[in-house]
């Protein structure tokens, strides 16, 4: 695998190399196939009947029966967009953020870097037998996802409207009002859209697929 990978950065470098210097279309294309020949070699075949399998346990696991009442947070503040690849996916999380008071929080799902936890914490709570103690974890878990996509917000605000002295009186940072919904946008999130609708049971869930 170590030299297979070699053999797929040398083959872009090269596609690089004629892509930008020689304008050498033909070897440029030369190059970009091989390398991705290398690199899918190393790549797994998809297997649809274990994906079909996974499902099957996951619908069987997050039946109604499943979600206990009063439990999760009510907060409608995250969006989650979940799907497939080269779906419009990229797109959906732009037209939502071009509303003022929605904002996208990057290609890192929040929620999906939190998961283990949440995952871990639930099944701990759930052993302990006493539906007052998961029902005060799970609302706690649902609020620390909504406190770091605040935050994971704030730091990408931050960084985009940072202005130097010259620029500070065309800065009006109070013309900008907070966000009040945050788009987290993790494709593969779908095989967890049971624990987001467990912490989330109000949240708005959007799923992207493409025709065939």
């Amino acid at each position: 695998k170590h030299y297979t990978n070699g053999l797929k950065r040398m083959h872009h470098a090269m596609f690089a190399y004629h892509d930008v210097k020689t304008k050498d279309v033909a070897k440029a294309w030369k190059h970009l196939s091989k390398g991705n020949e290398y690199k899918l070699s190393t790549i797994p075949p998809f297997n649809a009947a274990e994906k079909k399998e996974q499902v099957a346990r996951l619908k069987a696991v997050f039946t109604p029966q499943f979600f206990p009442e009063n439990i999760g947070s009510q907060a409608r503040t995250p969006i989650f967009i979940i799907g497939f690849v080269r779906s419009g996916s990229t797109l959906l999380e732009r037209i939502l953020d071009a509303h003022p008071l929605i904002v996208g929080t990057g290609e890192d799902s929040v929620f999906n870097g939190r998961l283990d936890t949440i995952r871990n914490e639930i099944v701990e709570a759930s052993m302990v037998g006493d539906p007052r103690v998961l029902q005060h974890r799970v609302k706690k878990l649902a609020d620390d996802v909504v406190s770091d996509m605040k935050a994971r917000w704030e730091l990408i605000d931050a960084n985009m409207h940072h202005d130097d002295d010259s620029d500070a009186e065309n800065s009006n940072e109070e013309d900008r009002p907070y966000p009040l919904r945050f788009a987290d946008k993790m494709l593969t999130n779908y095989i967890n859209v049971g624990f987001i609708h467990l912490l989330f049971p109000n949240a708005l869930i959007l799923h992207v697929a493409r025709e065939p």
